[in-house]
């Protein structure tokens, strides 16, 4: 049981470390989106 505990927490952990890198990552790919010059009207 202590053994998985640590495992999860290790788990935790990197998610926690590595989410930011890997949304930064994906944000270079979002330099490729064309917006409009104005907004349409409703």
């Amino acid at each position: 049981m202590k053994t998985l505990s640590v495992i999860a927490l290790l788990v935790y952990w990197s998610v926690i470390i590595l989410a930011p890198v890997i949304a930064k990552e994906q944000g270079k790919f979002s330099n490729n989106i064309i917006y409009p010059k104005k907004k349409p009207s409703k």
